[in-house]
């Protein structure tokens, strides 16, 4: 307990330290249409030749950081008019910054943005269109298949381009698997896993890391041909229950990794998943975080697919459009932010920096020049996408507002039930209860 107050300390100091990442931005002019009206001084900043500042914000492991900004630097070098200032923090700590930033009216000019997201920051106002850009041919989509673009739409205007393609994944340590004697199969069912994950402790000593998140019940209700959001909504507790019942097994698992050591090594950050050290042999994640996964571990890891359940009747692997970037509804230089979008996704000089770590490149011209070029691991992601692309099913709607809060919720639910503070009836008649209601209060 001691060690769970203690953790819960310091992501609170983290989160107060998160250095502001300031858009250069003012408030865009809604009384208009066109750049002049939306205050976009990006054309007449390059008539005159004075420099065009622009702010870009991403969440990032230090591979991820290392790359973009060796990107970002070269598109200043080609581009000296430009400049562009970068911040970037982890997954856990992002969306809790960028909240903040939108309820202040200074959200960078570019942002990274997610699927699960794009919806909640869209209805709120906060995304320019880009469809006006790629109508005008400044982003060039003509080797971007439609279905990219469709993903990063709503109602049939374009918020958010993606960088890549990447599918959930499994990752795990290949010389512990074999030296247990067990075998992968290219998707294993959650009771697999959980036999699989004793058979291996009981031949190496190796724990066994059971994703608790939302992620993970997603996929639950994937397997069911259904929508975790839609259930919440409704005030189901089919996948939930399902959910919770299985996080409760692993949590007493002699096998599995302890809540106190969990919360010590923090999956949420790749530079302290447990299967870096060897605390765990598996780990859960996307696939484009693969390449930041094995480069930090600095040993041979395999991908396999996220589980599926035993009486699944719908195969719940998906290909989920990687690293979306949208330009903020305030920015002063809307047209030069998506110049920058637009040789982001185009480039194969910058892609060849890349190197795919934020998803396959959507544009296939790009995507076939790099692929001679990638290293051991980054050609497995490639592998990898070709295998679950034979197999994935349509990608859920993006999630509706309130998805954040209900994701922090089920955090707090799970550590309760780790620590034996609830049940898993009790952990699933808590978050849907509690999920249907923010939902009811944020469609408001």
């Amino acid at each position: 307990m001691k060690k769970r107050m203690i953790a819960g300390l310091m992501a609170v100091l983290m989160t107060m330290s998160l250095a502001a990442c300031g858009s250069s931005a003012g408030s865009s002019d809604a009384s208009g249409t066109g750049s002049a009206a939306t205050g976009d001084n990006s054309a007449a900043q390059a008539a005159s030749g004075d420099k065009v500042t622009l702010s870009l914000c991403w969440w990032g492991n230090q591979t991820r950081n290392d790359v973009t900004k060796k990107a970002v630097d070269l598109y200043m070098e080609q581009n000296p008019n430009v400049e562009i200032k970068v911040e970037f923090t982890d997954w856990s700590g992002y969306w809790d910054k960028l909240s903040a930033m939108a309820a202040g009216g200074n959200l960078p000019d570019i942002i990274q943005m997610d699927y699960s997201y794009l919806q909640q920051y869209q209805q709120s106002g906060q995304l320019a269109d880009l469809s006006q850009f790629i109508d005008s041919g400044v982003i060039d989509t003509s080797k971007i298949a439609d279905s990219v673009i469709d993903s990063g739409s709503i109602d049939g205007t374009c918020y958010a381009l993606s960088l890549g393609s990447n599918a959930p994944m499994m990752v795990y340590d290949k010389e512990i698997v074999e030296q247990a004697g067990v075998e992968l199969p290219e998707q294993l069912t959650i009771e697999e896993l959980y036999d699989i994950g004793q058979t291996i402790y009981e031949k190496t000593g190796v724990k066994t890391y059971y994703d608790g998140g939302i992620n993970m019940m997603q996929i639950i209700a994937r397997t069911q041909g259904s929508h975790l959001f839609d259930e919440l909504a409704a005030g189901t507790k089919t996948a939930s229950e399902t959910h919770f019942a299985n996080v409760d097994k692993f949590n007493k698992a002699e096998s599995a990794i302890s809540p106190d050591l969990l919360a010590e090594k923090n999956p949420d950050v790749v530079e302290t998943k447990p299967i870096i050290d060897g605390t765990t042999w598996n780990d859960f994640s996307y696939s484009n975080q693969y390449i930041s996964i094995a480069n930090t571990a600095g040993r041979d890891l395999g991908i396999t697919m996220y589980p599926t359940t035993s009486d699944a009747t719908t195969q719940p692997m998906f290909l989920k459009p990687s690293q979306f970037f949208s330009i903020a509804e305030t920015s002063q230089n809307k047209e030069e932010a998506a110049k920058f979008l637009d040789w982001f996704t185009n480039s194969i000089e910058c892609n060849n920096i890349l190197m795919a770590e934020r998803g396959i490149p959507v544009n296939s011209d790009v995507a076939e020049a790099i692929k001679p070029n990638v290293d051991e691991n980054s050609q497995k992601v490639f592998d990898y996408i070709a295998e679950v692309s034979k197999i994935a099913t349509p990608i859920d709607d993006p999630d509706p507002s309130g998805k954040g809060e209900i994701e922090a919720q089920a955090k707090t639910i799970v550590e309760n039930l780790r620590y034996g503070d609830t049940d898993a009836a009790g952990a699933a008649e808590e978050f849907v209860t509690t999920s249907q209601k923010i939902l009811s209060e944020t469609a408001k």
